[in-house]
């Protein structure tokens, strides 16, 4: 069994690098302008897309603690490429919809079974010690995939929008024949006030309610997730948002391809050098350093647009060194029972601010222009990043499985 487990991390890598390998990632937005959608259209799809994140996430995420985390993985795939294929074929606003359900339901079953199954298996090999420099590699591998990605789309795209996006549901049946590989890790089950691995109809309902009354028990862990989820979302925002950005001055789609590319490759090196970078600030640091690079950032590209590019990558840095630096935080803080749902829950978040900042960015923008949007966006950004430092701030003493998240 343990060699099997072993296996797991050594797939990981595999998986994950094929399954960032979206190439469509940084021409999605130019590809809906091309097929006729507007800014605000293409909000409005990005909000789908997370609504339907805010609907399945926890429901997903009990699916893989109770039905198994490859289970999901596999199905993850599945609806992924149906996804892929319906953006090929649809040619309006509804077709494009239906196509951004299927792939955020997707990402709901790939988002807390993937994860928990990397971290299930180390901690069975009792090696979950190592798991924020396994996954700050791991993020170092996806990040460079995603590099890759958005440089080949970016070139298929100045030919044909068609050949980035054909090429995409190649890349994802490569990521479904590797995902049959891993293997089930055993999650010990709690024998006292603990769930029964039934298969009952309530089976999921009943773990979703338990794993909220968990989560309600670890403050700390919960606004580590809420303000994980807040950064993730300006990352997001700022990334997708950019391509149009890049394009209204002037670059290609190559350049552009690049530029996206370049940002990848400084958030892999972020991401794989986290763990030092933590060591040395603590959370509390971390949390007021990620805070003030993003605010740097949203500021210049609003008011210095000849180093918007070097303003961009900076939210790179930020979303390596946040991804891999809470990611830890949150799977030492949860039992492996709950783990999978609990880390939908910080997908369920995310796509919470996302419902609100992105259709919020689209509308400004198509309005006023994306500098005095970002701008505006850095100045909300305040005081809600303020609130959740303080909240977790107040909550850093309690214990999280025996141990201490210490932000001091």
């Amino acid at each position: 069994m343990n060699t099997k487990l072993k296996r797991n991390i050594s797939i990981s890598y595999v998986y994950n690098f094929f399954l960032q390998l979206n190439i469509t990632s940084a021409i999605w937005v130019l590809y809906l302008a091309f097929r006729g959608m507007s800014l605000i259209e293409i909000g409005i799809l990005e909000s789908i897309y997370h609504i339907t994140g805010l609907l399945f996430e926890l429901p997903t995420g009990a699916l893989a603690d109770l039905y198994g985390r490859k289970f999901c993985v596999v199905l993850g795939r599945i609806v992924d490429l149906i996804s892929c294929i319906l953006m090929i074929t649809s040619k309006s606003f509804l077709g494009f919809a239906i196509s951004f359900i299927f792939s955020s339901a997707s990402m709901n079953l790939n988002s807390g079974a993937a994860e928990a199954l990397i971290f299930d298996s180390l901690k069975e090999l009792g090696e979950e010690d190592n798991y924020k420099k396994i996954w700050g590699q791991l993020a170092f591998v996806m990040s460079i995939a995603q590099g890759t990605a958005v440089l080949l789309g970016g070139i298929l795209a100045d030919n044909n929008f068609l050949y980035a996006y054909m090429l995409g549901a190649v890349i994802q049946i490569i990521a479904l024949l590797i995902s049959f590989n891993f293997n089930e890790p055993p999650v010990a089950q709690e024998s006292n006030n603990g769930r029964v691995h039934d298969k009952q109809e309530n089976a999921i309902i009943k773990q979703v309610v338990t794993s909220v009354n968990v989560l309600k028990g670890r403050k700390a862990i919960l606004y580590t997730i809420m303000f994980s989820a807040l950064v993730g979302s300006l990352q997001t925002t700022v990334f997708f948002y950019s391509q149009q950005y890049f394009f209204d001055m002037g670059y290609t789609t190559t350049v552009i391809a690049i530029i996206c590319a370049l940002g990848s490759l400084i958030e892999a090196i972020s991401s794989k050098y986290a763990y030092w970078f933590e060591s040395k600030l603590k959370l509390k640091g971390t949390l007021i350093a990620i805070s003030s690079l993003n605010i740097t950032a949203l500021t210049g590209l609003a008011f210095l647009s000849k180093l918007s590019v070097f303003f961009y990558i900076l939210t790179a840095v930020t979303g390596g060194l946040a991804f891999t630096i809470f990611s830890d935080y949150i799977n030492s803080g949860i039992p492996s029972e709950y783990r999978a749902t609990i880390l939908s829950f910080d997908s369920l978040c995310f796509s919470l601010f996302m419902i609100f900042i992105f259709p919020f960015v689209g509308f400004i923008a198509q309005h006023v222009g994306f500098s005095i949007t970002f701008g505006v966006t850095a100045i909300a950004y305040i005081p809600v990043m303020v609130f959740l430092m303080k909240k977790l701030t107040k909550h850093s003493k309690e214990k999280l499985m025996n141990e201490k998240i210490v932000i001091l």
